[in-house]
């Protein structure tokens, strides 16, 4: 059989789309037509044969493509496992090189624009007051977000719904600004528990937002999962079932109080304008 790109092909070969992208995508496409200009001799031989001769010629070609279409399957199937491996090892490597996230190490430092930021590996607060003379009133915008490495397709836009935002105010107003102080160091002592570690756990509900290709990203650990509490109505029957002697503790076996003294944790204050 001549061949397809010589001068004596009797058959047209479209295949163009025919490509590879190592890790995602494998095209092979063929489509053929007739090429009536060069087929004379080629159809000559088979013109001379009975209709029943040139219809057991054509069954048995349809075979032998079938067998060979059914063997580039074959090696479809382990070219979709190959690929499969080169897509993990680029996914390992988006892993390897996501970059540390930026932090104040839980040290308060302000910006150029006036805005104050507290921030680790796992969360930043940031707040700023501003003075609206018009209407004689201070403002203050304050948030928590959880301070997630980046994601490695640039175009990440939170795609799972995650909320970045732990809490968060805007454009609250106060007389002063003593109260408007006063207001974010109350906001501060809330949250300032999340602010006592470079790496602080990470909660359960955020382990995508903190994942990269899947897996929790360098340095971070997840924080323990919440104590289920016990169901109410089988500790109610569990109670009915006893009696008030069951109940009673006697004098002797209540336990002594205990007190312990703790050393007092030095808190953090917001910085002072």
């Amino acid at each position: 059989m001549p061949e397809k790109d010589s001068k004596d092909s009797f058959y047209y070969l479209n295949a163009y789309q025919d490509g590879i992208t190592p890790g995602q995508k494998m095209t092979i496409q063929h489509n053929i037509s007739f090429n009536d200009w060069r087929a004379g001799p080629h159809i000559a031989p088979l013109v001379t044969l009975t209709s029943a001769e040139v219809t057991q010629r054509k069954e048995a070609s349809i075979t032998l493509e079938k067998e060979l279409y059914a063997q580039l399957k074959k090696l479809a199937a382990a070219w979709d496992e190959q690929a499969a491996q080169t897509m993990l090892l680029e996914r390992a490597l988006e892993y390897l090189h996501t970059p540390e996230v930026e932090h104040t190490s839980n040290e308060w430092k302000q910006d150029k624009n006036g805005i104050w930021e507290i921030s680790n590996r796992t969360y930043k607060m940031r707040y700023k007051i501003s003075y609206e003379k018009a209407a004689d009133v201070y403002l203050v915008s304050w948030g928590i977000i959880y301070n997630a490495p980046k994601q490695p397709d640039s175009n990440y836009r939170n795609y799972w719904g995650d909320s970045i935002y732990v809490a968060r105010q805007d454009k609250k107003k106060y007389p002063s600004m003593e109260a408007a102080q006063h207001y974010i160091q109350g906001r501060f002592d809330l949250y300032c528990h999340l602010f006592r570690e470079i790496s602080p756990p990470v909660p359960n509900e955020c382990r995508r937002m903190f994942s990269i290709n899947g897996y929790l990203a360098a340095g971070y650990t997840l924080a323990p999962p919440d104590k289920e509490e016990p169901n109410k109505k089988a500790v109610d029957d569990l109670l009915a079932c006893l009696d008030d002697a069951d109940a009673a503790v006697s004098p002797a076996e209540k336990p002594k109080a205990h007190i312990s003294e703790k050393k007092a944790e030095r808190k953090k204050s917001v910085p002072v304008r």
